[in-house]
């Protein structure tokens, strides 16, 4: 059985390209693959579209970071691909071009002639072409199907919402002791942490006994906001609600407060949006598989970051 780990070890390179790393999910995965480097990997390149302080801690750990963009096309991408044995496709959501031919990202790993390819999307992506900031995860994922026979390892992993997008509203919880989001307050869902899907990714590159195949990674619940609210309130000490606001007041918070790009804040709407219409009502137990023991839930990630939620 070929796998990442056997793909890498015969490698002369041992080098990986994860793209998206100016925002969370990319940086989270660069970094813990940079924890491993010297022992399974040689090199790892972070590609990016912003320049960012994402993008500066990761050259501070060592990363070789490219800047790629939709617009450079198939053919600059690939030739930035080819510096590396396996490319991690992290949406790069925060390009000015995201919807625009974002499938150039996965064809271009064929052109390049890589040996590995993993990409990551949402749980449910074939159903949330209504949604326009989403459509392209679906479109990616047409695009896996079409190139990972012409690799010779291929995997696709579809995550659930990273419990982590409260910390882009850590302030606002501090101060107002509500959690504002445009979301439905009953939905439910099974959210994950951000380091524990990247943990999962480097485990299937590095592990010799996880085969290619599609992942479904969820938290290990399925709660609503309304929960996630009552788990705040006892970790942080506060009394704390959660308050369902319309999408345009969230996303102007994000822009004018946090300052975050258009395409990311519309794709987070989205997600959101995805999460009220009951598209991320779904639990597995893959993440627990690929990290070998329980995921992080909601109630430990808000302990373990509760001074962050403080006023």
């Amino acid at each position: 059985m070929v796998t990442f780990s056997s793909l890498l070890k015969t490698s002369s390179r041992k080098s990986v390209l994860v793209t998206g790393c100016d925002l969370y999910a990319g940086y989270t995965i660069a970094k813990d693959l940079l924890q491993h480097r010297g022992k399974h990997f040689e090199h790892v390149y972070a590609a990016h579209f912003m320049d960012n302080d994402l993008v500066r801690r990761l050259v501070d750990k060592g990363a070789e970071c490219v800047k790629l963009q939709i617009a450079d096309g198939i053919d600059s991408i690939a030739e930035a691909y080819r510096k590396a044995d396996v490319v991690v496709v992290v949406p790069p959501v925060s390009d000015d071009h995201w919807g625009q031919d974002s499938c150039v990202y996965v064809h271009a790993a064929a052109k390049a002639g890589v040996k590995g390819l993993a990409l990551c999307s949402k749980i449910n992506a074939a159903k949330m072409c209504k949604l326009p900031m989403l459509k392209p995860l679906h479109e990616m994922e047409k695009a896996f199907e079409e190139v990972k026979g012409k690799v010779e390892v291929a995997s696709l992993m579809r995550c659930s919402l990273h419990i982590d997008v409260l910390w882009l509203f850590r302030a606002q919880i501090a101060s107002k002791r509500e959690i504002c989001l445009s979301a439905d307050a009953g939905a439910k869902f099974a959210p994950l942490v951000a380091a524990d899907a990247a943990r999962a990714m480097c485990h299937m590159l590095i592990d010799p006994n996880i085969p290619e195949g599609v992942y479904e990674l969820t938290g290990p619940e399925k709660l609503d906001f309304k929960a996630v609210a009552h788990h705040a309130a006892k970790q942080i000490g506060e009394d704390i609600s959660y308050k369902q606001i319309n999408r345009k007041e969230m996303e102007q918070f994000l822009k004018e407060k946090i300052g975050m790009c258009d395409c990311h804040i519309a794709f987070i709407g989205d997600m959101l949006e995805a999460l009220s219409i009951g598209l991320l009502d779904k639990h597995t137990e893959d993440l627990e598989e690929l990290l070998g023991k329980k995921p992080m839930s909601v109630k430990k990630y808000l302990e373990k970051n509760a001074n962050d939620f403080k006023p």
